[in-house]
């Protein structure tokens, strides 16, 4: 049974001048709730079995609350009970008590545990074809008490949120520099080409990384950040592979729809294979596995975290894979 809670009027003028304060009767949640069951029931006997007690008890508490309310709350006859006025406007603001305390007090003990409450998750552009959906899905199913707020952000904002303390946690790409925060390796990611139909590297059966040379190109510009214009650069570079750059934007839908409108092809994290393009087809490149792949990390906040954050931390990484995502497979 839920301990009682005490409800103490504010003392007035009188008593404050008279030097009494917080003196007299009190009114306890119990009796409200023996009032409200007897309010209902409308019969002293049935309120009674109801609240299995017995009968005289429930008489002296609804009494000692008429007493401390100076009024009567039912017209008892020998035949029936009905309430008075003031029975009346007190039903409806004891049944809203007793529903709001039972409410705050699930709500404190769901908090207490990781299952309720608000929690900030920021996220970068790239997160949201894959990862945000199934994290947002995970939490709504496992957690549905949980207010669950998406930011979209940069890295480096993420990280100054976090360390400001206005983000619980953040899906990033690796920071430049060490942050001092909680870091782990969350969701890696093949890139895969992305071409017009038609083009004419559509025809081979396997496209080596070889024949993007000379290749009219859609690449990744360096703003805000860039980091995936130096994955994928770095790594043409490596390859001794030089394409034609018509375009470098910062987004991937955008590049995505740049190809769609035929300026050239694009190597993008597999994931924007889910952006529907309908002049655009999508194919792997001859490269192994690890050779080029978009990481994706949580991070929290540098202080020790709450139970909600630590749950919903646990359901992000029983959700998503740190492992490479297999080549054909899209999560």
């Amino acid at each position: 049974m839920t301990k009682s809670c005490i409800l103490r009027p504010k003392p007035s003028s009188r008593n404050m001048a008279r030097g009494g304060g917080m003196s007299g009767p009190t009114i306890e949640l119990n009796q409200l709730r023996y009032f409200v069951a007897v309010a209902e029931e409308l019969n002293f006997r049935r309120a009674a079995r109801r609240l299995n007690m017995t009968q005289p008890p429930l008489s002296r508490h609804i009494a000692l609350l008429e007493h401390v309310l100076g009024a009567r709350l039912f017209d008892r006859t020998n035949r029936s009970v009905r309430l008075t006025p003031a029975g009346r406007r007190l039903l409806a603001d004891a049944t809203d008590i007793l529903t709001r305390t039972e409410s705050a007090i699930l709500s404190a003990r769901q908090a207490a545990r990781g299952q309720a409450g608000h929690i900030e998750l920021g996220f970068v552009p790239s997160a949201c074809l894959e990862v945000i959906p199934r994290i947002a899905r995970r939490v709504r199913e496992a957690l549905p008490e949980v207010d669950l707020t998406l930011r979209e952000v940069m890295t480096a904002e993420a990280v100054d949120a976090l360390q400001a303390g206005s983000l619980d946690f953040a899906v990033i790409r690796l920071p430049r520099h060490n942050p001092g925060l909680p870091i782990e390796k969350l969701w890696s990611e093949p890139f895969v080409l992305a071409a017009p139909r038609g083009h004419p590297l559509l025809d081979q059966p396997e496209i080596p990384v070889s024949a993007l040379h000379g290749i009219d190109f859609i690449g990744y510009s360096t703003e805000r950040g860039g980091f995936l214009a130096e994955v994928v650069q770095g790594f043409l570079n490596a390859q001794g592979v030089t394409p034609r750059m018509i375009f470098a934007v910062a987004q991937s839908h955008t590049i995505m729809s740049l190809v769609d409108g035929g300026f050239g092809v694009a190597l993008v994290p597999r994931s924007n294979s889910q952006i529907a393009m309908p002049n655009t087809e999508i194919r792997d490149i001859g490269l192994p596995p690890d050779a080029l792949h978009s990481d994706l990390y949580l991070a929290l906040r540098p202080k020790e975290p709450e139970p909600l954050v630590r749950e919903i931390a646990a359901l992000i990484r029983a959700e998503l894979t740190p492992e490479i995502l297999p080549r054909g497979e899209a999560g």
